[in-house]
């Protein structure tokens, strides 16, 4: 069966400890969340505590004026 993937979002793999997942997992069903909504909303808070957010440029930008 394919994966149904929400429009806007992409697919992230990570590798984490076995335990911890499940931790993770169990900690997300007694709040009734999913660990993408988990997941997405702690890596926000990491992106906006991050003092510098400008992405670099890639080679397509070089040259445009």
């Amino acid at each position: 069966m394919p994966k149904h993937i929400p429009p806007g979002a992409a697919e992230l793999s990570v590798y984490i400890d076995k335990e911890l997942k499940m931790e993770f997992k169990l900690t997300c069903v007694a709040q009734n969340k999913s660990m993408s909504e988990v997941i997405g909303e702690l890596v926000k808070q990491w992106v906006d505590s991050q003092p510098q957010k400008q992405l670099p440029k890639n080679d397509s930008d070089k040259g445009a004026a």
